[in-house]
This record gives structure tokens, sequence and C-alpha cells, in this order.
């Protein structure tokens, strides 16, 4: 009887051991691990050098593919690309998984060429659209006047504004550079009635404008942060933000800052997106406009 009762015991124990490990093997096959790697800057200057990392967890066998024939099996690492283009890199994890990775290396500029400082701006906007002015050239200081206040509206390189009165204005740029201002005429269009708009930028820019307050609001972070990553910004975390035009972050950081301090009151006032000009499916910069309340 007793040794009746001994191999009883052995067999459940046999089975209990069995079905652990058949459970780890099912979770082995079916879970799907996520690769956390990154490459920055995504686009160079030839000879300026690119960081290529990987922290995937449990990751044993790395192989970066740099898109014109090189390879390195380092978990990370510094490369330099020996001529101009467009790269695609790829990496492998444990010879299973892959992500990509686009890299545009630009020709150096040439620092002996004469350059005029020019501005960068749209021709025409909509009433109430905040809009992107950009200072081109060597200069170091910038005074931006806009033809609405009468005043100089901003000290930056790049300046946002907005029209309050549709109309045509005058912009004036002056730096140190110039002897008189560069100017640009701008058209400001009377705003469009809620239901003509279809500006797929501003939809864009207002559906990450909702899930960044979210963050702020205390709702599930990770289910924002992640939603505007893959969505947007084709899973890159290093995807740069301005914010107010003058602080900037990368995206990852900006949103850890917004839950920090989301137990005071800041509001998103707007969001405008620059897309990536070699790959219009993902955004290369986020402008934040934001206050505290």
């Amino acid at each position: 009887m007793g040794k009746l009762n001994n191999y009883r015991v052995f067999v459940v124990i046999g089975v209990i051991a069995l079905c652990i490990i058949l459970a780890f093997v099912i979770r082995s096959l079916f879970t799907t691990r996520e690769i956390a790697a990154s490459v920055s800057p995504l686009d160079i200057e030839i000879g300026q050098p690119i960081i290529y990392n990987d922290s995937t967890k449990g990751a044993n066998a790395w192989l970066w593919e740099f898109g014109n024939g090189d390879e390195s099996t380092s978990q990370q690492g510094k490369y330099t690309f020996a001529e101009t283009g467009r790269y695609q890199i790829r990496l492998k994890v444990d010879n299973k998984q892959e992500k990509k990775f686009v890299i545009n290396v630009r020709a150096k500029q040439n620092d002996e060429e004469e350059q005029l400082v020019h501005i960068e701006a749209p021709k025409t906007a909509m009433q109430g659209e905040y809009i992107i002015f950009r200072g081109e050239g060597p200069s170091k200081e910038w005074r931006w006047e806009f033809g609405e206040t009468g005043i100089v509206d901003s000290r930056e390189k790049s300046a946002i504004y907005k029209y309050e009165l549709p109309g045509n204005y005058e912009v004036l740029l002056s730096t140190e550079e110039t002897q008189y201002p560069v100017r640009h005429q701008i058209e400001i269009l009377p705003q469009y009635t809620e239901d003509e708009s279809t500006d797929v930028e501003s939809l864009i820019g207002n559906d990450i404008k909702e899930k960044l307050q979210n963050i702020i609001d205390q709702k599930p972070f990770n289910k924002n942060y992640n939603y505007v990553l893959s969505t947007y910004l084709c899973n890159n975390p290093n995807t740069l933000v301005v914010v107010n035009n003058n602080k900037k972050n990368d995206f990852y950081s900006y949103c850890q800052g917004l839950k920090i301090i989301g137990r005071k009151k800041t509001t998103i006032d707007n969001v405008i997106i620059e897309l990536d000009p070699l790959n219009d499916a993902c955004i290369q910069k986020l402008i934040v406009v934001q206050y505290d309340n």
C-alpha cells in the first residue's frame, strides 16, 4: 500500500512538472518580444557618426546591416558612412526579429561659400493658424517683425506666429549680417468654418495634442505615448520636440516630463508637425505650444 501511494505521488509530481514545461514552451512560442533599439541622429552630414544601440530584453545576438554592405554584430556602437546617400539600416535580433531605420547622409556644407540670410515661410496661411518662420544664413541675431503688431515679435532663429486678422502682410527679418531687413510677403486668408476644415496636418496635430494633454491629465501613459510613437513617429522615441520655440527634448523625455508635471495644470495649446522630407509617413519634428495655468 505504501509503495502504491509513493507511485501516485511521483505521478502527480511528474504531471505538474510536465505542465510547467509545456506552459513555458507555449509562452516562449507565442509571446511577442518588442525590439528596443535606436539609431541617432537620422539626418547627418558625411563624416558625422551615428550611434546605434539595442536594449531588447533577453537578446543574445545582434546583426546590424548598414545598407552599404557593412555589418556589425555588436550590441551598440558608432558608425560613419563613407558616401552621401539614403541608407536603410536593418537590425536582426537573435536572427528572428528585425527593425529598420532610414538614415540620410548629406554632403558637408561649404563654410567658405557665401550665404545670404533669407526667410523660409509659406506665402499663404490661414487666419489663426500657427505659422513657422525660419531664418536661414550665417547670422547669430534674429529680429522678426510680422507686420501686425508694429513691434519686434521674436528674437529666435525660428519663430512661431499666428495672425489674428486676414490680409496681406510684409514680414521683416533683421540681423547683424544684413544692412537692411530681409522681406517676405504673406497672405493671410479668412479662417474656414469648422465644416470646411480638411487640412490633414492640422488634424494630425490636434490628435497628438489630445494625447499629450491626456498624459498631463494623468490618463494611462503607455497608451497615449505608444499611440503617438507608433502612429506618427515611426517608432522613433528620439523625434525632436521643440517647446514654445526655444526648449528642446527628444519625444520620450518630453512625455516623461509631462507625466511628472501632471500634478500642476499645464495646457497644450497647439501642436505643429514637420514631416520627414525623405519619408512623408514619418514626422521628424513636433513643435508644441503650451502654457501653465
